[in-house]
């Protein structure tokens, strides 16, 4: 009956945040719409997705790239196809496995910061603060972070 109960909640707690993330969807577009975009923000958080996440992307890529070129090499000697691993690797690194791990890496790394700074920002009342000022917290907080990361990711990767 208990585990029942816990996937009962479970679920209900996935449908909710499920709603909660479409609706502030809906809400970044409405304001993307009809709203002025923060220009100044919007650079501060391109700057936080794009130049600040490289050093992290270029080590994580040439390490991944290290060890991919390590074992693709022995079984390309092992098969007596040592010419070719070159050409292989660079096709293989190139086209599917830098674009994926950078984006998971500067995901992760853009994200949690952003999870961080929001989270200290609600904890501390400086949303709060913002509905004082008048100022929407979704066109001052979430719109520039969202521009940045669809502008700059492509970038990045």
């Amino acid at each position: 009956m208990s585990g029942n109960l816990t996937s009962r909640i479970g679920l209900s707690l996935w449908a909710t945040r499920l709603l909660a993330a479409i609706f502030l969807g809906g809400q970044v577009v409405l304001h993307l719409l009809k709203t002025k975009i923060h220009r100044r923000n919007t650079l501060d958080q391109m700057a936080v997705v794009g130049p600040d996440s490289l050093v992290i992307a270029l080590i994580t890529a040439s390490f991944v790239g290290m060890v991919f070129t390590i074992q693709v090499a022995r079984e390309f000697i092992t098969f007596g196809s040592a010419n070719l691993v070159g050409g292989v690797l660079a096709i293989a690194l190139t086209r599917e496995l830098t674009p994926v791990l950078t984006a998971v890496v500067v995901a992760g790394r853009v994200g949690s910061a952003f999870a961080a700074e929001i989270g200290t920002m609600r904890v501390t009342e400086q949303i709060d603060a913002l509905y004082i000022l008048k100022t929407d917290p979704i066109d001052y907080l979430v719109i520039p972070r969202i521009l940045a990361c669809c502008l700059m990711l492509p970038m990045t990767i």
